[in-house]
């Protein structure tokens, strides 16, 4: 076997061992995971009854029913894994960082690892926002609009979905300027971009809620793509400010030298 014929192998070996290193990284990130999903799902059902009392608070007086033998019982898990979900959001988005940090390197570690902790905040203030904000005042301009000329009596399942769905996409739009951070720490995108693709941005903000807020009234749209609006204008104001003290230490530097 010629050198280069070993070196061929070699090279095969050493990438065979990175692919099964990975994988067994993989496999421990979902397993750990999954576990403490698992362990807070069942913690939180045995204090179900006051889960489905939070969610349904912005219900008033209303009444949820099931309509199958079965459909309260699969209510009261989907309320009991979503809100188990939350709580170890931190955890799953660190595990996932520390199966990606191989493939980073120590500058963007240092940039990835304080993510966590914004990214939870940002997470909380969206979960915060729609339950308090976006879930009552479009439940009531619903249901106030259809009590015109019906009944409403709610589904349970069909409530706890629109709910949980209204949450969790609050939730992923609040962390659009820690997005657009990352990006511009790591040189994608800068605040001028930004400004001119404003009209742009305004579009797909306004499509993007739709898709994670599939609900067919006007009123639940603009409720949820207004916010986004002024997290993008947020996010342009401090991508500037960070370009503005970048450049005054590079200038600095320049005149040290």
């Amino acid at each position: 076997m010629n050198h280069g014929n070993k070196s061929g192998v070699r090279e095969l070996i050493i990438n065979y061992v990175k692919i099964i290193d990975r994988l067994e990284r993989a496999r421990k990130v979902l397993a750990l995971s999954m576990l403490a999903l698992m362990v807070v799902t069942v913690v939180f059902y045995l204090k179900a009854d006051v889960l489905v009392q939070l969610l349904t608070q912005p219900l008033g007086q209303r009444e949820l029913v099931f309509l199958s033998p079965v459909e309260g019982f699969m209510a009261k898990i989907k309320v009991v894994f979503f809100s188990a979900f939350i709580v170890c959001f931190p955890l799953i988005l660190w595990q996932s960082i520390r199966f990606a940090s191989p493939l980073l390197t120590h500058a963007q570690r240092r940039i990835v690892y304080w993510v966590i902790p914004v990214a939870t905040l940002l997470f909380a203030a969206g979960v915060l926002f729609g339950y308090m904000v976006i879930i009552p005042t479009t439940l009531k301009f619903l249901l106030n609009t259809g009590q015109q000329y019906m009944v409403a009596t709610l589904s349970a399942n069909l409530y706890f979905s629109f709910v949980i769905m209204l949450i969790l996409a609050m939730g992923a739009v609040f962390e659009l300027p820690l997005i657009m951070g990352v990006l511009a720490l790591l040189g994608v995108i800068s605040s001028k971009t930004l400004k001119k693709k404003r009209q742009l941005a305004g579009l797909a903000i306004v499509v993007v809620t739709a898709l994670l807020t599939p609900t067919p009234d006007v009123f639940t749209l603009a409720a949820a793509s207004l916010p986004v609006f002024g997290l993008y204008e947020l996010s342009i104001l401090l991508i500037y400010s960070y370009e503005k003290v970048s450049a005054r230490k590079k200038q600095s530097l320049v005149q040290e030298i």
